[in-house]
């Protein structure tokens, strides 16, 4: 991307934003809630378009379909009425851009793989209802590494996991990143469970984005510049950084019932927007 500026109902979401992802990397998006980071998602994906600047994705404009990439949506509380197993939920991820018949062969194996890779194999006939949260996120992990993407969207794969669920999901974050050699973005609300795989940062707040390595973008100084006030950040004997100043903006994660996906459209994305900026 370079000089990038997206709006939405009218109004600036973020712009001048700058900066290059490349091949078997971490990139984690952070900023408080409706900042623009699912939109920068949404941007990589082809389903919303720059007002200004360029996004090139693999060498062309973005656009919807491609098997290039991979997305995990914010995984929601499973339906329990719905029999849909694991296996089930991670074939859906093979079926989307198949139609026709004579496919049930490579799509048992192309599902096996995924299920191997995300350690998920164990637990993929049980209904998703009945699986703890992590083991779900771990299925959302499959279904969106089903054709080995290139580019893996991750969109809060940590969000309502414990701590010990949280560690295993970064783990295997790192893992496909080395095995498949892709290039990874996760949103995230705190940078701390992920810092020890993160190539670069992506901070957006108050309509600008900033990039650089952990050490670059995550300091007193550029944070104190793009909030407008002074920022305080104290680093732990464990190396955990503790910012001071921000409180209030990471206050309220997304609410888990609502539908944060693409297919929702974007009016609650303005919504949440505007209730942060009031």
């Amino acid at each position: 991307m370079r000089g990038g500026a997206v709006s939405l109902g009218g109004r600036s979401i973020w712009r001048d934003a700058s900066f290059t992802i490349e091949p078997a990397t971490i990139t984690a998006v952070l900023g408080p809630n409706g900042s623009g980071k699912t939109t920068l998602l949404n941007l990589i994906l082809g389903l919303v378009e720059l007002g200004e600047g360029t996004l090139e994705v693999f060498g062309e404009p973005p656009h919807r379909g491609s098997r290039r990439l991979g997305y995990m949506t914010q995984t929601r509380v499973a339906d329990t009425t719905s029999a849909l197993t694991g296996r089930d939920y991670v074939g859906l991820g093979f079926d989307g851009p198949h139609f026709g018949w004579g496919r049930d062969r490579s799509k048992r194996e192309v599902v096996r793989q995924a299920l191997a890779l995300t350690g998920t194999a164990a637990y993929a006939d049980q209904p998703l209802y009945s699986l703890s949260g992590g083991q779900r996120q771990r299925m959302a992990l499959a279904h969106a590494t089903v054709f080995k993407p290139e580019l893996l969207l991750l969109d809060e794969p940590l969000a309502a996991l414990d701590l010990a669920a949280q560690a295993e999901i970064v783990d295997l974050i790192n893992l496909i990143r080395d095995t498949t050699g892709a290039a990874i973005v996760v949103v995230a609300h705190d940078l701390n469970p992920l810092a020890p795989i993160v190539d670069q940062v992506l901070w957006i707040a108050r309509r600008k984005v900033r990039s650089g390595s952990i050490d670059e973008v995550v300091s007193e100084e550029v944070l104190s510049e793009l909030y407008g006030h002074p920022i305080e950040i104290v680093l732990t004997p464990r190396g955990r950084r503790v910012i001071v100043g921000l409180e209030e903006e990471f206050a309220h994660p997304h609410p888990h019932g609502h539908d944060h996906s693409h297919e929702a459209g974007h009016e609650h994305f303005v919504e949440l927007y505007e209730e942060e900026t009031k």
